[in-house]
């Protein structure tokens, strides 16, 4: 047999330490490539700078600076901390040589900036003229137009004039000629719009003109549909039908703000639909009577045959032609016969549904596209060019010139920028940057605590598992005792019960006719499966939360410490706790009843020691007076007493638990919460409404019988009868 490696195992407190050594040489690897990296952009830069010809290629080698000084400031902690001569990091590469390699990159490109800015000036003024004629030409082309279609066509070119001035803002917006472009640009978005608004009436009743065509069209081909007798008919059919669809699509654009396209789209998916349904139908018409064939000459089993295709199908043929002969053998085998010769004549056989089921998928789509494309009538057209226009004035007005003035100084500023962050005070960066744990040191003492508690689980998942088998067997027991109860039984003890607790026929009756309700729906099972995990839930959060609120109302220490945790259980999300449960236990029953009663114990365990608090002294004195014992005390003065509170509290945890059941269907408990999460993912709004309905019923159920029997309790308490 095969030696087999054990699985090395180490406590967390073990390996924490391991883990913050490996984190600070992370973070020290990670701060000599920052720094290197940072060096070796800036000698780039440097050396682009100084190969530079041309004045916009200085302009984006500044943009790459300005990204690498934002970097050095977002930096600061690091560079300051590469400064200090107490770093080992410092004998390799610093702050210091950074700085000089920046400062020298603003020397070059404010040496070379000088050197070329000659070419900025003549770049600047053929911009400017090349611009203003450009305007000036396309305003006199908006000036001429004559009809809609001139209003579309001219759009594309100045789109393209527009936003090329507003990427070269930069390089022109410090010339006095800027105001003048942009004066011009304001007149062609406004004559242009004066135009588009002039022919937008004519243009719509143009494509008013177009849409009523097609429309026209798609009505006469609906028409048709029912005269589609064979191959041939079909295929021309689709033809119309394809030229209908190229038209719609191809004019997706003009078509789309015009009032009736909505209408027009819907008519055309409309008899897409209609047209694969007719070929469907003729196909499968033609693969039955295909069939029906072989039993020409057995009446008996022809008309059984043609019967079961009717259960099987709902061709036209089979409902409307053949059904109401089924009970004439001579009449339905010659009809089968003509019907056979008529498809064969008319090539059945070569109709292909998939393509007719491919076309209409084409068409479907055509409702996305034209949500989705950007609209070209004049109206929307004037629309753009406004943006378009208002782009250049902001360009112009606010954004930073790149003449040779702006550039140097922006040189030596970016420079500066990056000597204060290696410069910034210890104060400073204390107070700028949020004192925390460096995220390597954290990655790496989270894959500590993952991994020690896998080795957990390893070793021990075995025995915590068999630790709650005992609760496993109840609670598959329980449900079983439940399901195999007939369900006149179960509701008669459900009556029973709920008379016991609120006294109150009423009550009774209405528990009963909600079960039948919820049975009569198809949610029997489920329910039970619900009904047995609140069960046993409650139970098991009694089990321990009395216990543990009488012991809080006899120890203020123990108030003090538990009272923490029970905050925690109740303001924790439910999927954080489930996280360690189901990785110890796996998905399940017993997975979710120990997460339902987390959520669901507090109650308990807060108002039984509330309860038991608020006790009259008088009374205890009275049975100290008697000379009761502290067990007698207990059970025969104090939780008699507290009762009130104790069973509000359990009013409360029923009904926490039965919150809990949708969120424990996630790891695999079965009951109500089951078909809600699926209704949920699948959006099945009946059956999500359903069985949301089925859980309010139970909820309804329960806090009505425990409020009741509180209530009775409380009178009891205050001296009236039960």
């Amino acid at each position: 047999m095969a030696a087999v490696r054990p699985i090395p195992q180490q406590s967390i407190i073990e390996c924490i330490p391991p883990a913050s050594e490996i984190a600070d040489l992370r973070i020290l690897g990670k701060d000599l490539n920052f720094i290197q990296a940072m060096t070796k952009r800036a000698d780039d830069l440097t050396s682009q700078a100084l190969s530079a010809t041309d004045y916009s290629q200085l302009v984006k080698i500044t943009d790459s600076f300005s990204k690498l000084t934002d970097r050095a400031e977002a930096k600061t902690k690091t560079l300051k901390e590469l400064a200090n001569d107490s770093n080992p990091l410092t004998e390799v590469n610093n702050s210091a040589e950074l700085l000089e390699k920046v400062q020298l990159l603003a020397q070059v490109l404010e040496s070379k900036t000088q050197e070329l800015s000659g070419l900025y000036s003549s770049n600047e003024n053929s911009l400017l003229e090349n611009y203003g004629g450009s305007v000036k030409e396309l305003i006199n082309r908006v000036d001429s137009i004559s009809n809609p279609n001139e209003v579309v066509s001219v759009f594309p070119e100045i789109e393209a004039l527009l936003k090329a001035i507003s990427e070269n803002a930069q390089y022109i917006n410090n010339n006095p000629k800027a105001q003048e472009l942009l004066t011009k640009v304001k007149e062609l978005s406004s004559s242009y719009f004066d135009k588009a608004d002039q022919y937008t009436d004519s243009f719509m009743s143009e494509m008013g003109s177009q849409i009523a065509l097609l429309n026209q069209k798609i009505t006469g081909l609906k028409g048709n549909i029912d005269f589609l007798s064979s191959n041939s008919t079909i295929q021309n059919h689709l033809e119309q039908l394809s030229q209908i669809r190229e038209q719609v699509n191809a004019s997706a654009s003009i078509y789309k703000n015009y009032p009736g396209v909505r209408d027009m789209i819907y008519n055309l998916d409309t008899l897409s639909i209609s047209t694969h349904a007719k070929v469907k139908d003729m196909s499968e018409s033609n693969e039955i009577v295909s069939g029906l064939m072989p039993y020409i000459n057995d009446p008996e089993a022809l008309s059984r045959a043609v019967k079961e295709a009717a259960i099987r199908t709902d061709v036209s043929t089979v409902e409307n032609v053949l059904m109401p002969l089924v009970n004439k053998a001579n009449e339905l085998s010659i009809k089968v016969n003509e019907l056979a010769g008529l498809y064969e004549s008319g090539n059945y056989s070569d109709i292909k549904v998939r393509a007719v089921a491919s076309f209409d998928k084409t068409v479907e789509r055509l409702d996305r596209q034209y949500i989705s494309i950007r609209s070209t009538d004049p109206e929307a057209l004037a629309a753009n060019i406004s943006e378009y226009a208002n782009d250049v004035g902001s360009s112009i007005n606010s954004i930073r010139s790149v003449n040779p003035e702006s550039q140097i100084q922006h040189f030596s500023s970016m420079a500066s920028r990056v000597g204060d962050s290696i410069t910034t005070s210890d104060f400073t960066l204390f107070v700028n940057n949020v004192i925390s744990i460096p995220g390597d040191v954290m990655m790496s003492s989270r894959n500590c605590v993952d991994a020690a508690f896998k080795d957990f689980t390893r070793e021990f998942g075995s025995n915590i598992e068999a630790f709650f088998d005992p609760l496993m067997f109840f609670l598959v027991w329980l449900e079983r005792l439940l399901l195999s109860t007939p369900w006149p039984v179960f509701l008669g003890v459900a009556g029973i019960l709920a008379w016991l607790g609120a006294r109150s026929i009423k009550v009774s009756i209405s528990v009963m006719l909600a079960f039948f309700a919820i049975g009569f729906l198809d949610m029997w099972n489920p329910m039970i499966s619900t009904v047995t995990m609140i069960s046993a839930a409650t139970l098991l959060c009694l089990t321990l939360g009395m216990p543990l609120g009488v012991w809080m109302s006899k120890s203020n220490r123990a108030q003090s410490i538990i009272t923490p945790v029970l905050d925690i259980m109740q303001t924790i999300p439910p999927f954080v706790y489930l996280i360690p449960v189901v990785m110890m236990l796996g998905i399940g029953k017993v997975p979710g009843l120990i997460a339902v009663c987390i959520y669901a114990m507090p109650p308990i365990v807060r108002l039984t020691n509330l309860g038991i608090r608020l006790v009259d002294k008088e009374a205890m004195e009275a049975a100290d007076a008697f000379g009761a014992t502290y067990t007698q005390r207990l059970f025969m003065v104090q939780i008699p007493l507290a009762l009130p509170n104790i069973f509000a509290g359990i009013n409360q945890t029923i009904m926490m638990a039965l919150a809990m059941v949708v969120i424990a269907s996630m790891i695999g408990v079965a009951g109500l919460g089951l078909p809600v999460l699926q209704a949920v993912q699948n959006q099945y709004l009946s059956m999500g409404t359903l069985n949301g309905l089925a859980i309010v019923a139970l909820a309804v159920i329960f806090d009505r019988v425990s409020q009741a029997f509180g209530t009775r309790i409380q009178k009891h308490r205050s001296g009236d009868v039960l």
